[in-house]
């Protein structure tokens, strides 16, 4: 498994919201409840299309589609003197890591699921020597870039919106046949969306490995508050014979209507390896995120800060932090 860095940025622009948001005041009494399709059904308060944006209760809905994208920078440097020669070192991981995804409806309480992490990402050093004649010989700057397929998610997810509490919780799997012996430039890539989203996911992103989750979320509306919580066991198995892990991941969450289609919300992502130790066995992060619904569309963005080793602290040199943007649509 590759630890690497990675510093994630992005620029999302929105246009205004006011014709859905008059749309829905109409629609809804308590405009904190949930956001409200065009169809007129209830929508998970998720941050992005991964955890359940744009699933809906609507019978009219069929299925949904959504992608995210990120960028993301890492980098250390050193530099030394001695007689008067000075040597700066420098290395970096540059990645834009995307998901793609979506799901559709078998049942009107039944979803299949699918998503893909793909990234491109580079890797590089360089070395410059100053102070003397002849040093020249020494600079150094070399660089590998290329895209990198994770692993394949298919899953399915049973949802309810009955009663005060709305869930989902499903299963699925995750392999990419393909996901092995990359070169660095396509591993970057493909491996360093997990230290941007926060350490979460990590089945998306081990090369040679199957993995079997159990995922789920829970969302409890208050007003204009919703009160949420994800969750995720996993069991993940390399292809190479070596031992299977275990992982199990929280993310208490709580999210607030600005409007009834602008919601501001904190999440803290949480990842615990039993089956490993030292510093890669936690990975711990605080995940400020927005949603803006627009009928049936929605865009949201969200800022992965790591707190722990090995990914964090996010600003510390070498660490990472992540920031993505997200498009969806319920269809």
């Amino acid at each position: 498994m590759i630890r690497a860095s990675l510093i994630g940025l992005a620029v999302v622009c929105l246009s205004q919201w006011a014709h859905a948001e008059e749309a829905n005041v109409g629609a809804v009494g308590n405009i904190g409840a949930a956001p409200v399709t065009s169809t007129g059904g209830e929508s998970f308060a998720s941050p992005n299309g991964q955890l359940g944006a744009g699933l809906t209760s609507s019978p009219e809905q069929k299925g949904r589609a959504f992608v995210e994208l990120g960028f993301g920078r890492a980098s250390t440097s050193e530099s030394e003197t001695e007689g008067g020669i000075t040597v700066d070192a420098e290395f970096h991981y540059n990645v834009i890591p995307i998901i793609v995804g979506g799901g559709y409806k078998i049942t009107p309480n039944l979803e299949l699921v699918a998503m893909l992490p793909i990234g491109w990402g580079n890797v590089g050093y360089s070395v410059t020597a100053t102070g003397g004649p002849g040093l020249d010989a020494l600079n150094q700057d070399q660089s590998e870039s290329g895209v990198g397929v994770g692993n394949l998610h298919l899953g399915l997810n049973y949802f309810s919106f009955d009663g005060p509490v709305r869930f989902m919780a499903g299963g699925a799997i995750q392999f990419g046949p393909w996901y092995k012996d990359y070169d660095p430039g396509p591993a970057v890539g493909a491996a360093l969306g997990h230290p941007a989203g926060g350490g979460q996911d990590i089945g998306l992103y081990r090369p040679e490995t199957v993995s079997i989750v159990a995922p789920g979320r829970v969302e409890y509306p208050i007003d204009r508050v919703v009160l949420a919580g994800d969750a995720a066991l996993g069991l993940h198995i390399p292809t190479d014979g070596a031992d299977a892990e275990l992982s199990i991941q929280v993310a208490p969450g709580v999210g607030y209507y600005l409007t009834p289609t602008a919601q501001l919300g904190l999440r803290v992502p949480f990842a615990w390896l039993p089956t490993d130790s030292g510093s890669s066995a936690t990975y711990l992060a605080v995940e400020p995120y927005a949603r803006f619904d627009f009928e049936k569309l929605f865009l949201t963005a969200r800022f992965d800060l790591n707190i722990d080793e090995p990914y964090g602290f996010s600003f510390d040199s070498g660490k990472f932090w992540g920031i993505h943007v997200g498009l969806g649509s319920s269809f």
